[in-house]
């Protein structure tokens, strides 16, 4: 009896140490997912409509290499506005959304505005449309960085050059920086007119611009046909002195 008494002891000695040790697996457990939840990437939305925006007409384009759509975003005000969300709904005929840049992780010039000078009518164009639509619906939100303490960085964007290759009709050149503060990821936005009407646009990029370098070279290739078009270039800094590089991902702590 007594060496029973032990034993039926010794298993609930055990048994709850086992039980202590599963409940201690299961918070880590929970902690590590809601960490993970908490620090993963989220769809972007836009809970309140910038009113000091005024979005003009919108151009949709497509030919065989894709779609894009050209939205042109003039600052209202007498400050400059950074990190501006803007967000497209691309409808087809019949109405139905067809694309959705809301994405989470999409590359922050996809569904952001660098910088908007005062007054300035930016034209942002977003080459990476995943269906051909007919309407598009475009919302922009209030900036969500504040202003950098120091001066906006400013560079210098060559006149384009016209070219050709197995990719198509393509426009290249340089950038030169006129600032100390160098730029990463920087983006060029390229909208082609004739006359009055928007024919073609792109995008290129430049990963690195760096104060006291070589002029970057530059190329961009175009949705839609810029032959014999005036081509606008333009290149919103991302990088501040004082608050790093917009829409860059924060740096994480090592878990212990």
């Amino acid at each position: 009896m007594i060496r029973w008494k032990l034993s039926a002891l010794a298993l609930l000695v055990l048994g709850g140490l086992t039980l202590t040790a599963c409940s201690s697996s299961q918070d880590k457990a929970r902690a590590i997912r809601e960490h993970a939840e908490a620090t993963a990437p989220k769809p972007l939305v836009i809970t309140k409509p910038n009113k000091d925006i005024k979005v003009g007409e919108t151009t949709l384009l497509h030919d065989q290499n894709g779609d894009a759509i050209v939205v042109p975003l003039t600052n209202e005000t007498d400050k400059p506005m950074y990190s501006v969300p803007i967000l497209v709904d691309l409808k087809d005929a019949k109405g139905k959304i067809v694309y959705k840049n809301d994405t989470a992780g999409l590359d922050y010039a996809l569904n952001h505005v660098a910088v908007i000078k005062p007054h300035e009518t930016f034209y942002w164009v977003n080459d990476q449309l995943t269906a051909q639509g007919k309407t598009a619906k475009i919302e922009v939100g209030d900036p969500e960085s504040k202003p950098p303490p120091g001066a906006v960085p400013q560079y210098t964007v060559t006149e384009p050059r016209f070219g050709n290759d197995f990719s198509g009709v393509k426009v290249s050149g340089t950038v030169r920086t006129d600032s100390k503060v160098d730029q990463s990821h920087l983006i060029l936005f390229a909208v082609a007119r004739q006359g009055n009407q928007i024919v073609a646009a792109g995008r290129g990029q430049i990963k690195k611009l760096k104060h006291g370098a070589k002029p970057a070279p530059y190329v961009i290739y175009f949705i839609g046909n810029p032959t014999g078009s005036d081509v606008t270039i333009q290149a919103p800094p991302t990088t501040y002195e004082g608050i790093g590089e917009l829409g860059a991902p924060p740096a994480t702590a090592g878990t212990q």
